[in-house]
């Protein structure tokens, strides 16, 4: 399984090698695709060959370049790698709405527990109160459970600032979500689906609609570390970011089992393709929050 994150920060070129990806700087290091989960390219001066594109297609990596900022902005994938890319769209386009709304249904169930769960490791109010409304939500969540959980959960993670200020804490988040994101839709194209086609999001502008359903549970995540390691006012530096991408690799529990994140997302994908074949949504499996271990850190 896939495990190393690559961050190039620094002026490189990129190539691969002998089934290697190949950074040349000062110094040249190489690692093995098949270590890779996923590459940040984080500097404006690197220069990537086209026939490294064309490999880490064929391998499955995801690719996501950063702004000045050091934000992602873009995210290059893989194109209709999965065997049976027609039996899984074909199932993904005949999805009744019902289906649709009760996985969105599970999907906010779940994030609003993970919610819960992150305040409770940070030791925060309103834990009760957003279980509560994890067992209001119904089919395709008309009451709007989830903004109201939102309202709740911000109020008690974030009390001297929100989500629209521009400071440290925000831009961790923001970073954390966007490399979630680019893990889900990496996963999603590798099993046959089209990001574009989302069950609750449906902008007909945004690329990665489904990604953006399938992420919801692993926000909590990204707020639990930035709660316990990012303070408003301090630099948002390399090493911080690092450890962002790394969040790939810690635990969730899905399945009855502790597993990594990046599997967490492929075993949560892979039951989506069942349902979707099946049109049972109560196969979909979503992950739980967990603490998280700071050992193992790429």
């Amino acid at each position: 399984m896939s495990w190393r994150t690559v961050i190039v920060a620094n002026p490189a070129k990129l190539s691969h090698r002998s089934d290697q990806l190949v950074i040349k700087q000062e110094e040249e290091n190489s690692v093995p695709f098949e270590d890779i989960s996923v590459i940040v390219v984080e500097t404006h001066r690197a220069s990537i060959t086209s026939s490294l594109f064309s490999k880490l297609a064929s391998k499955g990596i995801p690719l996501i370049i950063c702004d000045s900022s050091h934000l992602p902005t873009g995210l290059f994938l893989s194109f209709q790698r999965h065997s049976r890319f027609l039996k899984v769209l074909k199932s993904q386009m005949e999805q009744t709405l019902p289906f649709r709304k009760n996985c969105w249904q599970m999907i906010v169930k779940r994030k609003i527990e993970n919610q819960a769960k992150c305040l409770e490791l940070l030791g925060k109010d309103g834990v009760s109160e957003l279980l509560s409304l994890s067992k209001q939500v119904r089919s395709g969540d008309p009451d709007n459970r989830e903004s109201a959980a939102a309202n709740i959960y911000f109020t008690k993670y974030m009390p001297l600032t929100n989500r629209q200020e521009d400071n440290t804490v925000n831009s961790a988040l923001n970073y954390g979500y966007s490399i979630m994101r680019g893990a889900v839709a990496r996963s999603l194209t590798a099993f046959g689906f089209l990001p574009a086609v989302g069950l609750h999001h449906r902008n007909e502008l945004n690329a990665f609609n489904l990604a953006d359903d399938f992420m919801e549970m692993l926000r909590p995540l990204v707020d639990l570390w930035v709660g316990q390691n990012v303070s408003l006012n301090e630099e948002f530096c390399i090493k911080k970011r690092e450890s962002l991408v790394s969040l790939l690799n810690k635990d969730m529990f899905i399945n009855e089992a502790r597993q990594r994140v990046i599997r967490a997302i492929e075993i949560m994908i892979s039951s989506y393709r069942s349902a979707s074949i099946t049109s049972r949504a109560d196969f979909l499996k979503l992950p739980s929050l967990i603490p998280i271990d700071e050992e193992n850190e790429e």
